[in-house]
């Protein structure tokens, strides 16, 4: 799952990589414009679901294993939403990218952080 997918890069690297399957949530149409364009470029439209809307409203929507969310930074409050929304799926392994300067908790429902990776004023939570 890539939660605010963006032009998809994530979701792709990731069926690149060996996922069966990839789900890629996005609201901006002109993003999802460039996602679509994507797939069809490296044909593997059929690898992939792409679902425009809200992602801290579609998470629980579509079950996956990992889930990698990435909200705009400015929309501080997308993180905790949608982190609690996948706590309610079964997802084994979310990831979230935020700016370095946002704290994020340690636990969102069932899942608990279990290594920050730090890169500059980029960090990754890893939660399982």
């Amino acid at each position: 799952m890539d939660a605010y997918a963006g032009s998809g890069a994530v979701g792709i690297e990731a069926l690149s990589r060996g996922a069966k399957h990839a789900v890629l949530i996005e609201r901006n149409a002109k993003a999802l414009e460039i996602l679509r364009e994507n797939l069809r470029t490296l044909e593997i439209e059929n690898e992939a679901t792409v679902v425009r809307g809200s992602a801290a409203l579609l998470l629980g929507n579509h079950p996956s294993d990992i889930a990698f969310v990435d909200p705009p930074y400015d929309q501080v409050d997308e993180y905790a939403s949608s982190l609690n929304a996948l706590a309610e799926t079964k997802v084994e392994l979310a990831i979230a990218q935020h700016p370095s300067k946002l704290a994020l908790t340690d636990r969102y429902g069932r899942l608990q952080r279990v290594r920050i990776l730090r890169q500059g004023e980029n960090s990754l939570s890893f939660f399982e």
